[in-house]
């Protein structure tokens, strides 16, 4: 059964052009390695998707909890064209069909309590040459929801999409 998320509290902010070039409020941990090179910001709209289960980090513990399973959201350039998709994995697809994975790096919290946390992610390459075949970071930035409902579930399976908007700042080799 899927459930959608709505309410006035989770109203997701508009994110504007350039929002990733205020560096001063980027945490010191989520830096880009040395020697890359920032590629493109993109903005992503989409939900970030939580399945009812028993707590993926204690074993045997009793009672369900939302578990993140997966993003899905659309990416799109400055201009609001679209630029590629956003998926499990993490996967980030660019439209030429050129691919990355991730594996996070770095967390910080997001200043807005209902914001999933702000990343840094070590990536490679995972498809065919192109936009993203060269890209080894992405930071997750000035997130605006997506994160889970801190109350229990109650139906084990259940999935729930919470919407989200974030900053994609990919950098390069």
């Amino acid at each position: 059964m899927r459930l959608a998320f709505s309410c006035g509290v989770c109203a997701l902010i508009a994110l504007g052009p350039g929002a990733a070039g205020a560096a001063g409020s980027i945490p010191a941990n989520l830096a880009p390695p040395e020697g890359l090179t920032r590629l493109v910001e993109l903005n992503a709209d989409g939900v970030q998707i939580y399945r009812c289960g028993p707590p993926k980090d204690a074993a045997g513990a009793a009672g369900l909890v939302w578990n993140f399973e997966a993003p899905r959201a659309n990416l799109v350039d400055q201009d609001g064209k679209p630029a590629g998709r956003h998926y499990a994995g993490p996967t980030w697809e660019a439209s030429d069909g050129s691919k990355i994975t991730g594996k996070i790096a770095a967390r910080a919290d997001a200043p807005d309590g209902g914001g999933i946390a702000w990343l840094l992610l070590k990536t490679e390459s995972a498809g065919a040459p192109g936009r993203f075949d060269k890209v080894r970071a992405v930071q997750r930035l000035f997130t605006s929801g997506g994160a889970a409902p801190k109350s229990a579930c109650v139906n084990a399976g259940d999935a729930l999409e919470v919407p989200y908007r974030a900053v994609y700042v990919f950098w390069s080799q």
